[in-house]
């Protein structure tokens, strides 16, 4: 069975479906919207009653009456997700699935409540946040350009990229703090799991990485690769950046996929010394 999910959070069953975590779920959910991965099948199997009051945003009610037809009807190779109450049901389920040989099927433990925190926690809320009235005409002329949702101005386009990402990538501080000012979230990342933050590294623009680390930006956060903004940065040798990092309180001690520190992924003197302090 193909996996996207390779960390601990995850755990493979003897019938062929994996059980992953709330957090592993709502990263999963996150990137297959962005458009840069394949449409992924979310299912409620809760009572209809308990789905119609709330339930994860595109996820279809599926009950054992309709679990025939959907089975039928969907592609074997659609990557299918399955929430219930606790975990439970989902599993049994998710069984069912993999009995009708879906390559890549998923039961989230601890079902609805935990998956809906994490993923209001990634979005910073589940409100849309659209274009203010008074945006300025660069803001305006950048949603534009880049074919944006003015409507929903934490919706991914080209690459995966949110306006906030894409803007941080530039390096134009002032359109991540305007963007910021209407209410965008930081914490979105892309379909490698990284989020403006990362982008603005690549920039090494530090009014704009002030401007994401003011926001609350995760300066921990840890890509589809194992890999941290601070390991981005000492690798490429961005001294000036990694300072940054380091001061907004980034973990050197982090360790990637591959066992490597920050410490241990510095390619310049310059970035050795500011992590020198953690080489033992």
């Amino acid at each position: 069975m193909s996996s996207t999910t390779t960390s601990s959070s995850s755990q493979a069953t003897a019938t062929g479906f994996v059980r992953i975590d709330a957090d592993t779920a709502a990263d999963l959910i996150h990137r297959r919207g962005s458009a840069s991965l394949p449409a992924l099948a979310v299912y409620d199997v809760r009572d209809r009653a308990t789905f119609e009051r709330r339930h994860i945003d595109g996820a279809e009610h599926l009950t054992e009456a309709l679990l025939g037809g959907t089975i039928r009807r969907l592609p074997k190779s659609t990557p299918v997700l399955i929430y219930c109450y606790h975990g439970n049901a989902s599993q049994v389920y998710a069984e069912m699935f993999s009995d009708f040989r879906f390559v890549e099927v998923y039961s989230v433990d601890g079902g609805f409540e935990p998956l809906n925190a994490a993923l209001a926690q990634r979005t910073g809320g589940l409100a849309s946040v659209a274009l203010p009235a008074g945006a300025s005409d660069v803001l305006r002329a950048f949603v534009a350009e880049f074919g944006f949702d003015p409507n929903d101005l934490d919706a991914p386009r080209a690459q995966g990229l949110t306006p906030l990402m894409r803007a941080a990538y530039a390096g134009s501080a002032e359109l991540v703090e305007e963007l910021l000012a209407a209410g965008v979230s930081p914490a979105r990342r892309n379909g490698d799991g990284n989020t403006a933050l990362w982008l603005a590294c690549v920039s090494r623009d530090k009014p704009t990485l002030a401007h994401l680390i003011a926001a609350g930006a995760d300066v921990d956060n840890v890509n589809e690769t194992g890999a941290t903004c601070l390991m981005y940065a000492a690798s490429s040798g961005r001294d000036e950046v990694v300072e940054v990092l380091l001061a907004a309180g980034a973990d050197p001690y982090i360790r990637n996929f591959d066992d490597a520190r920050a410490v241990d992924l510095a390619s310049t003197l310059a970035c050795l010394k500011l992590l020198r302090h953690t080489a033992n």
